[in-house]
C-alpha cells in the first residue's frame, strides 16, 4: 500500500467526520437556543419591541447572543476549509498550491477563534451590564489556555501553509523539468 493511498484513505474518513461536525454544530446550537427556557423567556419573539427584563432589555440579550454566534461561525468557516483540504487529499492532491492555501486558511481560522474569543467575552459582559446603574457596570478581560492554544496553533498552521507553498512551487518546478 503506497503512502499516498494511506493519506487518501484517512483524508476520506476525516472528510466525512468534518461534514458531520459541520452539520452537528449548528443543530446543537439551534437546539440549545430553542430549548433553553431562560433564553425563550428573555427574548421578545416579535423582535420589533424591546421588552424590559429587570435591568436587561431584550435587545441586550439578543446582542449578547448574536456576539456568541461569531465563534461558531468562525469554526464553521475553519471546518469548511478542512473539508476542502481533506477532499483534495482524497483525490490525491497533496503537494499543491491549492492545498497550501487551504492550510493557511485553516491556520487563519484558528487564529481568528483566539482573537474573537478574547474580544467577544468582554463585549458580551459590557453589553449585559450596560443597563445597570453607574458603578455596577463591569467589563472583564481574560486570557485562558484555550485562547493561547488556538493562537499558537493558528500561527503554526499558517507557517506550515507558507512552507507548503514553497514546497509545492519546488515540486511544480521539478515537474516542469521532467
Amino acid at each position: 500500500m503506497s503512502k499516498l493511498h494511506k493519506v487518501s484513505k484517512w483524508a476520506g474518513i476525516l472528510h466525512k467526520l468534518t461534514i458531520a461536525a459541520m452539520v452537528v454544530l449548528p443543530v446543537t446550537i439551534l437546539t440549545g437556543l430553542v430549548s433553553t427556557t431562560s433564553v425563550l423567556s428573555l427574548l421578545d419573539m416579535s423582535w420589533l419591541r424591546y421588552r424590559s427584563l429587570g435591568n436587561l432589555v431584550s435587545g441586550q440579550v439578543v446582542g449578547a447572543l448574536a456576539l456568541g454566534l461569531i465563534n461558531p461561525l468562525i469554526l464553521l468557516f475553519t471546518l469548511n476549509q478542512m473539508r476542502k483540504l481533506f477532499a483534495a487529499y482524497t483525490r490525491g492532491e497533496v503537494l499543491t498550491d491549492h492545498c497550501a492555501w487551504l492550510i493557511q486558511r485553516i491556520g487563519k481560522g484558528f487564529l481568528a477563534l483566539a482573537i474573537a474569543t478574547f474580544l467577544i467575552r468582554p463585549m458580551q459582559i459590557l453589553l449585559l451590564t450596560m443597563a445597570l446603574p453607574q458603578g455596577q457596570r463591569s467589563i472583564a478581560i481574560g486570557l485562558n489556555s484555550e485562547m493561547i492554544f488556538f493562537a499558537i496553533s493558528g500561527g503554526l498552521i499558517i507557517v506550515i501553509g507558507w512552507a507548503m507553498r514553497e514546497a509545492s512551487a519546488a515540486a511544480e518546478e521539478n515537474r516542469a523539468f521532467v
